[in-house]
């Protein structure tokens, strides 16, 4: 995905389970950007068709969450994005330094 918000996703949910509005809290606290629930959760339900995340369905309260977890997939994506985005970065940074 191009913007980067898989990644941060998979980030949180490493941390432990969530459920959508506490991603969006999250994000929302850390980065100073909130999300609408229609970028939110298309993005968690492929990043759930893609098995990198599953969902659970759980009452509390009467009212129903779907809480979300990293899959083990979903961790060496996430592991493998951090690389990539630690190398880029390098590279910016070596370039800056050449002009």
């Amino acid at each position: 995905m191009k913007t980067g918000l898989d990644l941060i996703i998979l980030r949180l949910l490493i941390e432990k389970p969530k459920w959508g509005y506490e991603i969006n809290m999250d994000i929302r606290d850390r980065f100073d950007v909130y999300l609408s629930a229609g970028t939110l959760y298309p993005l968690l339900h492929l990043l759930e068709e893609r098995a990198l995340v599953e969902g659970v369905w759980e009452s509390e309260k009467g009212r129903g969450r779907r809480i979300y977890r990293i899959t083990d997939q979903g961790r060496e994506f996430l592991f493998a994005g951090q690389r990539a985005l630690e190398d880029l970065v390098k590279k910016i940074r070596a370039e800056a330094k050449q002009t």
